[in-house]
């Protein structure tokens, strides 16, 4: 069940600038806890859970694959070899079974990756689905949060890397991609509204990683004092209300 780290804000959540009137009660978040549980939804936001699935579901059956491939490149070779001890050596040429095998390979493993990289995106898109108003937002736990936000990103095209084992200066999540070589992500699960600290501090590491860009996902507020220092600088926040209408995007 949820925790009174979900129930109720932190001395830091709430700050001096209050709650946002969008802001949903306690009792809507717990609802929505129960609900995310009740559907397993949760589990699939934990980092590093195994699943007890030989093969998860978007994901190549590598052992199959592998023992396939080694089959296909063998029995032409064992053709090969068998046929250049008889009279068609002579016409057969050597290159023959090498191409046969590449293009059998590719046959047989092309709808797989295909149905990998299918899968997987379909896969990703239905886990990050499941959360989509700013309470079930808020009944994520903080990491479960963060991983939302990197299926977010994920789903807009950029790799995603987790900072939880490195020192990340506040930093929660790295992305990257043909249009920003290195993203910082910060992820607070407030329920109260993020100031123009918060987001100095955030350009402030942004500088000294030598980032290209920023951004700042919170389930609370952003105050007019953030946004307006913001303005002009290479950083993105995103309130709760905009998080929900990204979500809506990607369902």
């Amino acid at each position: 069940m949820i925790g009174f780290a979900t129930l109720f804000a932190t001395a830091e959540e709430t700050q001096a600038y209050g709650e946002p009137d969008w802001m949903p009660s306690p009792d809507a978040v717990t609802r929505a806890r129960v609900a995310l549980e009740r559907r397993g939804v949760v589990q699939g936001f934990v980092r590093g859970a195994a699943s007890k699935e030989l093969v998860q579901q978007g994901e190549a059956p590598w052992p199959w694959l592998l023992a396939g491939v080694l089959w296909i490149v063998v029995w032409p070779a064992v053709i090969a070899l068998r046929i250049g001890q008889g009279w068609l050596a002579t016409w057969l040429p050597w290159w023959l079974p090498v191409l046969l095998a590449v293009l059998h390979a590719l046959a047989l493993a092309g709808p797989v990756l295909f149905a990998r990289r299918d899968g997987s995106q379909e896969t990703l898109k239905w886990r990050f689905g499941q959360v989509r108003t700013v309470a079930e937002m808020l009944a994520l736990e903080p990491s479960e949060f963060e991983t939302w936000v990197g299926m977010l990103f994920q789903l807009s095209g950029y790799r995603v890397k987790n900072t939880q084992y490195v020192a990340d200066h506040g930093i929660d999540l790295e992305v990257s991609s043909p249009q920003v070589r290195y993203g910082l992500v910060q992820c607070k699960r407030y329920r109260g509204t993020v100031g123009e600290p918060t987001v100095r501090d955030l350009f402030g590491t942004m500088t000294h990683e030598r980032a290209d860009f920023a951004w700042l996902a919170t389930t609370g507020g952003v105050s007019r004092q953030a946004r307006e220092w913001a303005t002009g600088k290479q950083i993105e926040l995103w309130d709760g209300q905009k998080l929900a209408e990204l979500a809506k995007q990607h369902r």
